[in-house]
C-alpha cells in the first residue's frame, strides 16, 4: 500500500464536519475463523453509520454554498431521508421531502420518526408510476437559488469525500489490530460507500478484495455508477486511476433470498434473531441482515483465506417497522 498516497488523501479530507467517524472492529463468534465486524452501527442512534460518513462532506458543502433548503428524494422509510433531515434542521436548512408513494404509507419505522421532524406540508408524494420523473418534478418545485436537490441515498459527488472515511478508518483498524483484512464485505443500496471503498483501495494499491452485495441495482448499473464516481475521485486526488487497477479489487454479489429490494422473508427474520443471540448486536432486514447472511455463505463457498471484515452500516431503527413480524416469528 502506498503510504505517500494515504497521506495525500488524508490531507484532501481535512475540511470534513466534526461528526464522530471512527468505529471499532471485533471478532465474530458464529462465523468462520478470522472473521470480524466493523461497528459503524455504533456511530449514531438516529443516523446510520454509513450515512453519517456521507454527511461529513455533504453538510459543509451545503453550508459553504449558503443553502437554505434541501429537497431530499427517497422512500418513506429511507435511512438517508431520516438521517439527513436531522442534520439539516440542526444546521437551520429546511428539509423538503419528495417521497415515493401516495401519502397512505403507515406511520411506522423510519417514516414515523421522519414525520416527527418534517410537517406534512413539506412532504410531496410521488406515485410509483411517476417515480422515474421524480428529479424533474423536484426541479420544477425549486424557485430559489439557495435550494438544492439531493438524490436518493445522497448519491452525489459532494458526499464522496465523506464516504472515503470508511476505507481510511478500516486502515486505522488494521494498524490497531496489527493485521490486514484480505476481504471486506459491504452492502450497496445507492452504492456510494462501496464505490468509495473500491476506489480508495485501488488508488492506494491496497490488495484487499471488496465484496459488494447489490441490494438495489443490477451489476451493470453499479459498474456505471462506479465509473462515474471514478472521475470524481480522480478530480479529488488530482491523479488518474486506471480501470484495470479498479476491476481487480472487487466482486459483486446478489442475495440468494428475498432478492427484491426491500423484500423480507422468514429466513431474513431468523438471521436477525440468530445474530442478536449469538453476537449481541441488532441488524436490519433490508440491508445488514442480508449482508451478514450472504457474507457467511460466500466465505464458506469460496473458501476465503486470511481475515474477513463485514461492515455493519447501521440502520437498526428500521426494525421498528417490523415489530409484528419479529413478534410472530
Amino acid at each position: 500500500m502506498s503510504l505517500s498516497k494515504l497521506s495525500h488523501l488524508k490531507q484532501k479530507l481535512a475540511s470534513l464536519a466534526d461528526y464522530n467517524h471512527y468505529s471499532r472492529v471485533h471478532p465474530l463468534k458464529s462465523f468462520p475463523t478470522n472473521c470480524f465486524v466493523k461497528r459503524d452501527d455504533e456511530l449514531g442512534f438516529g443516523i446510520s453509520g454509513s450515512k453519517l460518513r456521507k454527511y461529513l462532506s455533504l453538510i459543509p458543502f451545503l453550508e459553504n454554498c449558503k443553502i437554505q433548503e434541501a429537497v431530499l428524494i427517497g422512500g418513506a422509510y429511507s435511512n438517508n431521508v431520516l438521517g439527513l433531515t436531522q442534520l439539516l434542521i440542526e444546521r437551520s436548512i429546511k428539509p423538503t421531502l419528495f417521497l415515493l408513494g401516495n401519502g397512505t404509507s403507515k406511520k411506522i419505522g423510519n417514516y414515523l420518526l421522519t414525520s416527527l421532524f418534517v410537517p406534512s406540508s413539506s412532504i410531496h408524494w410521488v406515485a410509483r408510476e411517476n417515480w422515474s420523473q421524480v428529479e424533474i418534478l423536484a426541479t420544477k418545485y425549486i424557485t430559489q437559488k439557495d435550494t438544492i436537490i439531493i438524490p436518493e441515498g445522497a448519491l452525489i459527488s459532494e458526499a464522496l469525500p465523506g464516504a472515503i472515511t470508511l476505507p481510511l478508518d478500516v486502515i486505522r483498524n488494521e494498524e490497531n489490530l496489527g493485521s490486514s483484512f484480505n476481504h471486506i464485505f459491504i452492502e450497496a443500496g445507492s452504492g456510494l460507500t462501496a464505490i468509495a471503498t473500491i476506489l480508495t483501495f485501488a488508488w492506494l494499491e491496497k490488495e484487499t478484495c471488496v465484496h459488494v452485495l447489490l441490494l438495489a441495482d443490477e451489476q451493470a448499473t453499479f459498474i456505471s455508477k462506479l465509473k462515474i464516481f471514478q472521475k470524481h475521485f480522480e478530480q479529488l486526488v488530482s491523479q488518474n486511476l486506471a480501470w484495470k487497477h479498479i476491476e481487480m479489487r472487487f466482486q459483486l454479489h446478489v442475495p440468494t433470498t428475498a432478492k427484491s429490494f426491500g423484500s423480507v422473508n422468514k429466513t431474513i427474520l431468523h438471521e436477525i434473531k440468530h445474530i442478536a443471540k449469538t453476537e449481541g448486536f441488532l441488524t436490519d432486514p433490508i440491508y445488514s441482515a442480508k449482508l451478514f447472511m450472504e457474507a457467511r455463505k460466500i466465505i464458506k463457498k469460496q473458501r476465503l483465506k486470511g481475515n474477513s471484515l463485514i461492515v455493519h452500516s447501521g440502520g437498526s431503527l428500521t426494525l421498528m417497522g417490523f415489530q409484528s413480524q419479529l413478534t410472530d416469528f
